[in-house]
């Protein structure tokens, strides 16, 4: 593997995390912690883990079986799920920011 899909791989999982960790921060503030979203947060994860995996093997496997093209695949598929997270987490980060400014108000 090369540094540039080390690189890509670590910072789509890096940001994987980042998101579930700001989603939960965002629920236990806003006291709404559910198993329920959590599961389905954890599936959505799951499958952003198998598209990398599946990039990962599409592209190492153009090398040796000739699928008729060769494309990279796997920085793509990282920057697409790195652009999908960093959306996300600016929206849990914003969210907290709203909750922090509500509960101001409410005090003042």
């Amino acid at each position: 593997m090369e540094t540039t899909e080390i690189a890509a791989l670590s910072i789509v999982g890096v940001l994987i995390a980042m998101d579930y960790l700001t989603g939960l921060m965002k629920a236990v503030h806003a006291h709404d912690i559910s198993s329920e979203k959590m599961r389905e947060g954890l599936w959505h994860k799951s499958g952003l883990v198998l598209v990398m995996l599946l990039a990962e093997i599409v592209e190492h496997g153009q090398t040796w079986l000739d699928m008729g093209f060769a494309l990279p695949l796997i920085v793509p598929a990282a920057v697409y799920i790195s652009i999908m997270e960093i959306s996300s987490i600016i929206e849990n980060i914003a969210a907290l920011n709203e909750v922090r400014t509500r509960i101001a108000k409410k005090i003042s």
